[in-house]
């Protein structure tokens, strides 16, 4: 009588298929019409981790997840009542399990092995995990693509809406200046107004080159070592429009040390003044808006907090990306492209720093934080250790 480990089979079913097996590409498991493996090649043996005696005898659902082996046996019994050669995997996401446990894809191609001991059915199995990857990278750089796409469409609708509306203010005042009867109060206000249209004009193509830049690693800091505290004020006179037409309450709270640091006061500037105006345009009027700076942990800290709209949960982690633009709502219609925050990031990337954006939602506030190393001064020998120079010169 056999054992429980020994093919019920003849012995010379499986002298004839062993040479076969052990030369096949694939992993082979063969099993009879219950499901009993009777043979298991080498190839099989690497795939799913078991040696030959520890499968030979039991039921292929063993080579499984366990929660797939109750449904696989009614589909083997099936598979007996109409048996010809067929992919397993057809339209399915079949899985195999290691000796350890672990999950792969397969694909089993199915044969049906007549033979003097009785019918038999060989089980190809090809690990797919190789193929699975290369078609999840397939998938995400389409999804890429595509929302590579939708930017670009966004994009071009932001930068129409964007340039649209100076334009039409610079007609209109074009025109008026050209009017021989404006009187000189109505010269000197559309003056102001041309000026002011220009310069939102000429920011809004800066930012545009400056992402073109960081995008294409073209752009380069003039590094300069300074206390950060002393571009506080240049980023509030940058932004102070914005927080005036809000009619917001801004407070600065300044550290009392000295934050050094390596950095491009320009660019650094531009961070500061982005952020400033981002909490102006996003928190009702006569709220409130807080920027501080301090030292923690071998870096210097700058917050800038706002009584806003906050920004939802599902948007924290997206605010950074170009063209992402937090919908108010008191409107639709968002000022700026949707770059700002983007540049923000990139610009403080390349101080070797980090910012991020906390809300805790609708009505809470927003709180960006950014954290840049400070400047690293070379430790200053103590007194007597400088002394010793020289008497140790002199002893020698």
């Amino acid at each position: 009588m056999p054992t429980k480990n020994e093919p019920k089979h003849p012995k010379q079913f499986a002298e004839n298929f062993h040479g076969f097996l052990e030369v096949a590409p694939d992993a082979v498991a063969i099993v009879d019409q219950s499901g009993i493996i009777v043979q298991f090649n080498g190839q099989a043996e690497r795939l799913f981790g078991y040696g030959r005696d520890e499968v030979l005898g039991r039921p292929i659902e063993m080579l499984m997840p366990s929660r797939f082996r109750t449904g696989h046996v009614a589909h083997r019994m099936m598979y007996n009542g109409d048996m010809r050669p067929r992919s397993m995997g057809s339209g399915l996401n079949l899985l195999g399990t290691h000796k350890d446990g672990r999950e792969f894809p397969i694909d089993v191609m199915l044969s049906p092995l007549d033979t003097e001991a009785g019918v038999f059915i060989a089980c190809a199995v090809h690990d797919m995990t190789i193929h699975r990857e290369l078609e999840n990278t397939l998938r995400r750089q389409a999804n890429e693509l595509e929302e590579a796409d939708r930017q670009k469409d966004n994009f071009v609708s932001v930068v129409m809406h964007e340039l649209r509306g100076p334009l039409g203010v610079l007609t209109t005042v074009g025109n008026l200046l050209q009017m021989p009867e404006i009187s000189l109060a109505a010269r000197s206000n559309a003056m102001l107004v041309l000026e002011r249209q220009t310069s939102h004009m000429v920011r809004l193509v800066n930012d545009l080159m400056d992402v073109s830049k960081v995008r294409g690693g073209q752009l380069r800091l003039q590094k300069q070592m300074f206390d950060l505290r002393t571009i506080v004020d240049q980023s509030i006179e940058i932004s102070q429009a914005f927080v005036d037409g809000g009619k917001h309450e801004l407070h600065v709270v300044q550290c009392a040390e000295p934050l050094d640091v390596d950095g491009d006061p320009g660019r650094l500037t531009q961070v500061l003044s982005n952020l400033l105006t981002n909490a102006a345009k996003y928190t009702p009027s006569r709220g409130v808006i807080t920027i501080s700076t301090e030292r923690a942990n071998g870096f210097a800290v700058i917050r800038v907090r706002d009584s806003g709209e906050g920004i939802p949960a599902n948007m924290l982690h997206r605010v950074f990306n170009l063209f992402t633009q937090v919908e108010r709502t008191d409107s639709n219609v968002i000022d700026g492209m949707g770059i700002g925050l983007a540049l923000v990031e990139r610009l403080v990337h390349l101080h070797s720093g980090t910012v991020t954006a906390a809300s805790e939602g609708h009505g809470c506030g927003s709180l960006f934080t950014v954290n840049l190393p400070l400047h690293q001064f070379p430790a200053v020998p103590h007194q007597e250790e400088q002394s010793m120079v020289p008497i140790m010169e002199l002893a020698g």
